[in-house]
């Protein structure tokens, strides 16, 4: 997985307690928490929940656009 072992896996998964690194929440499903990692260097920067991961892929884990979308649900 991304480089780290199982180990690693479970060790994170105990330090955020279960929950997700964005939103904060046990994952409710069978898909638990996923690895997510940076695309453009590989390096694992958290566990997420299936919705918090697939949102920050949806922006092409962009900050800029992240940015601009909050923006935008601020505004609104």
């Amino acid at each position: 997985m991304y480089g780290i072992e199982p180990e690693e896996y479970l060790q994170m998964h105990r330090n955020q307690q279960g929950r997700c690194a964005i939103c904060g929440e046990k994952p409710t499903t069978k898909r638990g928490l996923h690895l997510d990692h940076c695309h453009k260097t590989g390096n694992v920067r958290g566990l997420l929940c299936h919705g918090c991961n697939t949102g920050i892929g949806s922006f092409g884990d962009d900050p800029e656009l992240l940015e601009k979308a909050l923006d935008y649900l601020k505004e609104t």
